[in-house]
């Protein structure tokens, strides 16, 4: 409690005795406006000290724009109802003395700006260090024939899923097989046809624009005369196979859809090129009648030297056509490799003239001279279509060994390995040596000891390796011809 003192504590024994004079009321005024000046101090130093903690707060929040942190001014209104008493609600008097701040509140507000200064800093510096940098677009890539790269492994398998390229293990080098399937997407989607992957042709490769393989009216390449080729062996009026689908290709395949029971559009998609690469192809009303004539004309008398000739010819056409060939297998692979005139030719020639000799000796129904002929094919390239003697696909590999090892077989896909008649093995544990491994869109040779002989499309060549997961995880069933 503050004592009175000098005349203000006259003014109060006076006031307690109930003598109070004109003169003590000088006094009393004096005492009032002393209570005022103290109470003021207190109101300034409480002031002082709340702004010297909100005026950082309110930097901060103003540098990192968020002002929804402005003080409320109740705290200020609560300090100042403390400090003054309910019962003391005099105006404060005009002329007032500046207050006298103590070190505590003199040393909060020098540190006031300084703390702001970096608080302010601080927060600007994080600001910016949040700030999210744009990067640059990556440059487009085109993936070309000869490249290795990871991205080759999607291609490759968006290819298989669309039926342009064989099915097969995917790898990370862009080959001819590879560059051969994006010729036949190029041909299908109206882009240039040129086999690169470039990024018009990647993105429509990869989006639900993306249509499967097909051959149909005005289509042109070496699967077009290899489909050609097989319409005219079942007997459908083709007059030659030109490499060209014209109209009267498109008259011969609607006739081998209407025979075999599929939708006439005369188109040779997935399904279609199944089947007529089957064993089970339908053959036309006038095969029986035509092979009827061939026979007549064999049995003909007249100058069988000029037969013989013919019967050579023949033999040595169909060889070409057969290294040529770049129809799909009925896996509903669309993909084949660039037709290339002077390797085909000369590789003919080469046949023709006997420089090379086999290295393998017939002997129907053994396991071993089949693997024979199909190891000396090691190496050779993969042509989709392909059924030698310098090229194959992967059916094509395992009809020509079985027929070079002295076993008469019809050319099959790998579906049509699967509705064969011959014995069927459900068990990877019961695979033998020589049996065909049938897969969904692949079939390979099981050569024992965990490991296959197959064409791969992804290799671009005859080759041998593990049975690995791809193919246990792949497998359907296996076939034992021998």
């Amino acid at each position: 409690m503050i004592k009175p003192f000098g005349k203000h504590r006259t003014f109060v024994r006076a006031r307690r005795n109930g003598d109070v004079s004109s003169n003590s009321e000088g006094v009393s005024r004096a005492a009032v406006r002393y209570r005022v000046r103290k109470k003021k101090r207190l109101f300034t130093v409480v002031t002082v000290a709340v702004a010297s903690v909100m005026i950082p707060i309110m930097i901060a929040s103003a540098a990192t724009g968020d002002m929804n942190m402005t003080p409320q001014p109740e705290p200020t209104a609560q300090v100042q109802a403390a400090a003054q008493p309910q019962e003391t609600k005099e105006a404060q008097p005009s002329s007032t003395e500046a207050p006298k701040l103590t070190e505590t509140t003199q040393a909060a507000a020098s540190a006031a700006p300084e703390s702001s200064s970096v608080t302010a800093a601080g927060e600007t510096e994080e600001a910016s260090a949040q700030t999210p940098v744009v990067e640059e677009p990556a440059a487009a890539v085109t993936y070309m024939e000869g490249m290795t790269d990871p991205k080759v492994h999607e291609i490759q398998q968006r290819l298989m899923d669309l039926y342009y390229m064989g099915q097969d293990e995917t790898t990370d080098y862009f080959g001819p097989a590879t560059n051969q399937a994006l010729k036949y997407f190029q041909r299908k989607h109206g882009l240039t046809v040129d086999g690169a992957a470039g990024p018009e042709t990647m993105a429509l490769l990869f989006s639900e624009d993306a249509k499967e393989y097909s051959m149909a009216l005005g289509a042109a390449g070496a699967d077009v005369q290899n489909m050609q080729e097989r319409l005219i062996e079942l007997g459908y009026p083709i007059s030659e196979a030109t490499g060209y689908f014209g109209e009267e290709t498109e008259k011969a395949v609607r006739y081998f859809q209407r025979m075999s029971g599929l939708a006439e559009d005369g188109s040779v998609g997935h399904m279609t090129e199944e089947l007529l690469y089957s064993g089970a192809a339908e053959k036309s009303l006038e095969y029986e009648q035509m092979q009827a004539d061939k026979e007549a004309e064999a049995q003909q008398p007249g100058e069988p030297a000029e037969d013989s000739k013919q019967e050579d010819n023949s033999s040595k056409e169909d060889s070409k056509q057969e290294d040529n060939s770049g129809s799909q297998e009925s896996s509903g692979n669309g993909s084949q490799q660039e037709d290339s005139a002077p390797v085909e030719d000369n590789s003919s020639s080469a046949e023709d003239s006997g420089d090379s000799s086999p290295s393998y000796t017939a002997d129907a129904g053994s396991v071993e001279a089949f693997i024979a002929v199909a190891e000396a094919q090691l190496g050779k390239p993969y042509v989709l279509g392909g059924k030698g003697p310098n090229s194959f696909d992967c059916s094509g590999l395992i009809y020509y060994a079985l027929r070079e090892s002295g076993n008469d077989v019809p050319y099959r896909t790998s579906a049509g390995w699967r509705s064969t008649d011959y014995p069927t093995i459900t068990s990877i544990s019961d695979l033998q040596r020589g049996d065909i491994i049938c897969m969904n869109g692949h079939v390979a040779i099981y050569l024992g000891d965990n490991m296959v002989l197959d064409a791969s499309s992804s290799q671009n060549a005859m080759v041998t390796r593990g049975f690995g997961s791809w193919f246990r995880n792949g497998f359907i069933c296996a076939k034992r011809p021998l």
